[in-house]
């Protein structure tokens, strides 16, 4: 039995087939969507002085600042100082504040201060 005998005996066979692909394609079955290397919500930041967690909660739309070596919350930075916060992204020694349409802000450590801006 060839292939084509298939398909006319079970007419069916191909829509569930591309249902199941697009089923699993649309649930991220085979990893279409994945975050870009070095981003995600919690980095580590550490220099001579200082060793922190950084986290960004996009539920709270906020950057809040850990202590690494006890957990304890060292600052909370909101839209007004980072911008809108998504996720967290570093580049070439650079740490920047993502927002949900892609807009990066650079954040100049150990200060916590916006330096630089830009839209997708």
């Amino acid at each position: 039995m060839n292939l084509a005998t298939i398909f006319r005996t079970h007419p069916w066979l191909p829509v569930v087939g591309m249902l199941a692909a697009l089923l699993a394609i649309v649930l991220n079955g085979f990893g279409l969507v994945r975050p870009l290397p070095g981003s995600g919500t919690l980095m580590r930041w550490h220099d001579a002085g200082r060793d922190w967690l950084l986290v960004a909660d996009d539920d709270a739309n906020q950057l809040t600042v850990y202590d690494a070596a006890d957990g304890r919350p060292l600052r909370r930075l909101g839209p007004g100082a980072v911008g809108n916060v998504a996720t967290l992204a570093q580049r070439d020694g650079h740490l920047f504040v993502v927002d949900d349409d892609g807009t990066r802000n650079e954040l100049k450590l150990p200060q916590l201060k916006t330096v630089a801006s830009s839209s997708p």
